[in-house]
């Protein structure tokens, strides 16, 4: 974010002072945009004879934070892995990543090769049988989401979900601002909040008619309950953060990665990057991990129970997911271990 304010800012420089004006009152922003458009893209989509036209697909959108050592110890992995240099931009390894094709046998090819496997594995489980498209609208002045329709498009099919997976993201300043930063805050509000709200209603059975999804102020109030609750349960996360978009919706996260050595720089806490750089940290765990959440076809009907808030799927990911030497989301120069298992005390002197 930093490199892209950077960038505003020489243009700004460059505008009349009027233009200045016009840019100041400027309220997008585009790292959501951004977001925004690569998850809404994973919807299946229905032709005028409500046949499937385009599949489904499935994000993993990566969030890291620039004074984090695991954070970056995964770009350089990432890097390292698409054959750049460690001044690469991280889009640009993105961009090369998902250029690949799953005939490869490295990370790239084993990546997409995850969207195959999917396909090989094509049969129907909870998800599909009992999720159905829900629509849903939100009145801001009572401050509650509200059923509006369901369709009978089964979103999580195998005939609605297709091969293609992709890696996004995108970098906040510091670890404190994973959900304060005004990207993350959109995306959380305005785009993660709203899935939650449709896949709470849808599962509730698109057959239940024990209460009216529409009138029934008590149930609605309810619902709603726990619609902010499983919102404020994901600003729990910890990063380094890759969240898992499928087929339009919000299936939940993954997080931590390991901390290497080649990423640290003198004033760092030495108890952190304990480890050294393996390819295989990404082929192995990585992708092991990654392919066990998403091949798990009923794992948004697990997920929105009611009695279940919890999107962190570290523990779906069948112990494949383990980082032995994550720095648990500190700044890089932190005074506390990562290991003590305690409260941590931050040094917030930026670099």
């Amino acid at each position: 974010m930093k490199k892209l304010i950077a960038l505003l800012g020489a243009v700004t420089l460059t505008a009349s002072s009027a233009s200045l004006v016009v840019a100041c009152g400027n309220t997008t922003v585009p790292e959501y945009d951004n977001f925004a458009k690569l998850a809404n893209a994973t919807r299946p989509t229905l032709n005028d004879n409500n046949e499937i036209e385009q599949k489904g697909s499935t994000l993993v959108y990566y969030i890291g934070a620039e004074d984090n050592l695991s954070s970056l110890s995964f770009e350089y992995a990432l890097k390292k892995s698409v054959g750049l240099d460690e001044s690469a931009s991280l889009d640009d390894a993105f961009e090369k990543l998902n250029e690949s094709n799953s005939s490869t046998n490295d990370f790239a090819g084993k990546f997409k090769g995850i969207g195959d496997t999917f396909t090989a594995n094509n049969v129907n489980g909870d998800d599909a049988l009992r999720l159905v498209e829900t629509n849903v609208t939100y009145n801001k002045k009572k401050d509650l989401w509200y059923f509006e329709n369901q369709t009978d498009l089964s979103i999580f099919s195998a005939e609605a979900t297709g091969t293609k997976i992709e890696m996004h993201g995108t970098t906040v300043d510091t670890v404190g601002d994973l959900w304060t930063d005004k990207a993350t805050k959109k995306i959380l509000n305005d785009w993660i909040k709203p899935s939650i709200a449709r896949m709470v209603y849808a599962n509730i059975d698109k057959h239940n008619q024990s209460w009216d999804k529409t009138k029934d102020k008590e149930q609605i109030k309810k619902v709603n309950d726990e619609i902010n609750s499983r919102t404020e349960a994901i600003k729990n996360s910890k990063g380094p953060l890759f969240l898992i978009i499928r087929n339009g919706e919000f299936v939940g996260y993954l997080e931590g990665f390991e901390a290497y050595n080649q990423v640290k720089k003198d004033g760092d806490n030495p108890d952190l990057g304990k480890s050294d750089y393996k390819e295989n940290d990404l082929i192995n765990n990585f992708i092991n991990g990654m392919q066990s959440v998403v091949h798990t076809k009923d794992i948004m009907t697990k997920t929105y129970k009611t009695d279940n808030t919890n999107y962190n799927l570290n523990s779906t990911a069948s112990n494949q997911w383990k980082w032995q030497n994550w720095d648990n989301w500190v700044i890089r120069d932190s005074k506390t271990s990562s290991e003590s298992g305690e409260s941590y005390s931050y040094n917030l002197n930026k670099y």
